[in-house]
């Protein structure tokens, strides 16, 4: 027997096979800054690396984790899928004066 699936958005029930998958990956862009030689010469690995190590001694594995990578999934319906199409950020919408 399947088991009961609720919208993740409305918490309205789905009927068994009729749910849509929403996957978000979050994660850091992965392409390095471009840098100089002349920076790369000047700059003091020793001390960016102690600067880093010091900002991130007080964040929790999930603070540090998020800065990374981060995965979600939701299984939402049919109206709430077409919805989430629609507008995926879930941006307001922007009116424009004018005329057609």
């Amino acid at each position: 027997m399947p088991h009961r699936v609720l919208c993740d958005l409305c918490n309205r029930a789905i009927p068994p096979g009729a749910d849509y998958v929403v996957k978000i990956d979050v994660y850091a862009d992965p392409s390095a800054p471009s840098i100089s030689t002349e920076e790369l010469e000047e700059t003091d690995f020793e001390q960016t690396f102690a600067d880093l190590i010091d900002e991130m001694k007080d964040l929790s594995a999930d603070d540090l984790q998020d800065d990374v990578h981060r995965s979600f999934a939701y299984r939402i319906c049919r109206p709430c899928q077409r919805k989430f199409l629609a507008n995926p950020l879930g941006r307001p919408r922007e009116t424009r004066d004018g005329s057609n």
